[in-house]
């Protein structure tokens, strides 16, 4: 699995989160702790929204 803003490999006991695209629901967006923490955006690889 790896990060969406980064696309640093995370692991199952590090510091991260999943969550559905806030706008179509169809991809799972994966965020690092550090891209998390601060603010760096992504992007839906289906629909091209883009978050904080």
């Amino acid at each position: 699995m790896r990060c969406t803003s980064c696309n640093t490999e995370v692991k199952a006991k590090e510091n991260f989160v999943m969550f559905p695209c806030p706008n179509c629901g169809k991809t799972i967006i994966v965020r690092c702790n550090s891209c998390k923490a601060s603010g760096r955006k992504y992007a839906c690889s289906e629909c091209g929204f883009v978050g904080p």
